[in-house]
């Protein structure tokens, strides 16, 4: 038999999860539908630790949306009565002194002060090898979520208000419609009002058939766990580019080590093989054997994720074109995990026709189709 609800949310990554709860919270009758066993490590959700931060690398637009989404998380903790996130003030480094007087805005913004620092002090002191070059700051509010913790804790909380998890619960079609949109799968077919989809690799599988034609890249990537007790920071990035950048995070699963990386990623499928990962696991043993002292002349392991980029690296946030009962959201680029908990507000005000209490219209996907003036459409449809 088919089951009828108010809203569909297909995804259970943190998003799709948040986005579940939020609807919820507004009395939505509502299933979360996940293709896989919840949780698992088989999208850009998995893992132990994510940073969190008020700083912001991006678009103008985001830093509002990043300071309501650190609160968020504070809430979540409150109510689950659980540790979700832990301080680690973050170190940020660049060449670029504007990029990096730009983040300290938004710190300040926030209403935090970021504090100044030389590598010149810091080799001093820790006996590290940093570039002379860098321009730094220590922002003092970021944070450590406990990811796989916090998608269960999103998880419990929309359960407890009459939310329906579904998993192993693939979608194959989708067909739009008024009053109801039918969903379907090898397991059968539901029928919603509304449906939010949150999908993120197989957003593609999804939005095509839909007609949502969307300049997204696929890209699986590792980090490595490395054994170190000479980083003299909590967290670590190194802004190579405004995009591109190495950095060190706890590794709560082992409190002796880093979480390492290098986000500048190959491209790859959601169904194909693993791509040559070589010149990343070079660029980032290179890296941090010449600036840090480490323990051995390698990582001791590394983890898999995936990630959903968009030309810009911001993601994106619209409704269909032709059936304004359907909304998504996609393409995080890195950024989905932290700022969880207000795109589900966002998504669930998108659903109920409220205003979203953001400044969103730049993440339409139409921003991606130049108008006769050569820049991007902020108009806003929500």
């Amino acid at each position: 038999m088919e089951t009828e609800v108010d809203a569909v949310v297909v995804g259970g990554g943190v998003v799709g999860s948040c986005a579940a709860y939020s609807l919820a919270k507004a009395g939505k009758r509502t299933l979360l539908l996940d293709q896989f066993a919840v949780p698992h490590a088989l999208g850009s959700s998995g893992g132990k630790s994510r940073i969190t931060r008020l700083a912001n690398f991006g678009t103008e637009y985001l830093t509002p949306i990043m300071a309501d989404a650190y609160m968020q998380w504070v809430k979540i903790s409150d109510l689950v009565q659980e540790e979700l996130m832990s301080p680690s003030p973050l170190v940020i480094a660049s060449q670029q002194s504007d990029l990096i007087d730009y983040i300290a805005s938004t710190i300040e913004t926030c209403g935090h002060t970021p504090k100044r620092l030389t590598p010149r002090e810091i080799n001093a002191k820790h006996k590290t090898r940093i570039p002379e070059d860098l321009y730094m700051i220590e922002d003092p509010t970021c944070a450590t979520l406990r990811a796989d913790r916090c998608v269960l804790a999103v998880q419990k909380l929309y359960r407890s208000l009459g939310g329906v998890v579904l998993d192993r619960w693939p979608v194959t079609t989708v067909k739009p419609g008024r009053p109801w949109i039918k969903i379907s799968g090898p397991r059968g077919s539901v029928r919603a009002r509304s449906l939010v989809l949150c999908p993120g690799p197989w957003a593609q599988q999804l939005l095509k058939p839909l007609g949502i034609q969307l300049p997204l890249r696929f890209v699986r990537t590792k980090t490595y766990k490395w054994r170190t007790k000479e980083i003299p920071f909590p967290a670590y990035v190194h802004m190579v580019t405004r995009k591109d950048y190495y950095f060190a995070l706890p590794s709560l699963e082992h409190p002796d080590s880093k979480k390492v990386g290098f986000n500048k990623m190959p491209e790859g499928t959601p169904a194909g093989g693993e791509p040559e990962q070589s010149f990343q696991r070079e660029a980032i043993v290179k890296y941090f054997t010449e600036h840090f002292s480490m323990d051995g002349d390698a990582p001791d392991s590394e983890e898999l994720c995936w990630y959903t980029m968009t030309p810009d690296k911001e993601f994106i946030l619209d409704r269909h074109p032709q059936h304004d009962n359907i909304v998504y959201a996609v393409g995080f680029s890195g950024t989905g995990f932290k700022i969880a908990p207000t795109l589900g507000n966002i998504l669930a005000a998108m659903v109920q026709r409220r205003d979203p209490g953001f400044p969103v219209s730049f993440f339409r996907a139409a921003r991606f189709k130049k108008t006769d003036g050569g820049g991007p459409t902020l108009k806003s449809k929500f």
